[in-house]
């Protein structure tokens, strides 16, 4: 837990402090790293940057309306999406807008209730890992991150149509992939 010493010490630029904050901050952006980026790299790139953030925005730690780890996680989340909107595949993204059919509405809805309990959390994050990055980038904030379609249209700039469209790739994909595991769980094969 983060204490008013620690957070008056990271405003003076007190390596302790700031050593005990970064250690209480690497989890949550670690595990926030991990869903949106590709490989190792980008996971570090998401946990400093977010946590250069969080340090230069310390004082809003006192005023808080939300826990301490839910505001780290919003800095992680908010940090990915930023660096996500710096990439080649964010740009895919946007092309991939203004191909799409302007009266698209997805045919058939995968429900949660499809995705058998028999498959893992680990089975279920390494196979979202594996989807396209405009695509997990979108799963991530909508199932995960509870994020609702216009909010992530606003934040990545898109129509909301476009983030339904990849919201209905991923579980499309996920449900596909996901059959063949809980079949091999159910059968201990």
């Amino acid at each position: 837990m983060i204490n008013e010493e620690v957070i008056q010490g990271c405003k003076r630029a007190d390596r302790k402090s700031q050593r005990v904050f970064y250690e209480f901050c690497y989890p949550i952006l670690a595990r926030v790293g991990y869903r949106y980026a590709k490989n190792g790299d980008e996971i570090q790139e998401i946990i400093n940057e977010a946590f250069m953030r969080l340090i230069k925005k310390i004082e809003r730690f006192e005023d808080l309306n939300i826990s301490h780890e839910a505001y780290i996680w919003r800095a992680g989340v908010n940090t990915a999406i930023d660096l996500f909107r710096k990439t080649k595949n964010y740009k895919k993204l946007i092309r991939v807008e203004s191909s799409m059919p302007a009266d698209w509405t997805p045919m058939e809805a995968v429900t949660n209730d499809e995705l058998d309990s028999k498959a893992s959390a680990r089975e279920i994050l390494k196979l979202m890992s594996t989807l396209p990055e405009p695509t997990k980038t979108i799963l991530n904030l909508f199932a995960i991150d509870g994020y609702a379609h216009k909010e992530i249209s606003k934040m990545l700039g898109i129509k909301e149509t476009l983030s339904r469209w990849h919201l209905h790739k991923a579980r499309k994909i996920m449900k596909e992939k996901l059959s063949p595991i809980v079949i091999k769980t159910a059968y201990g094969e």
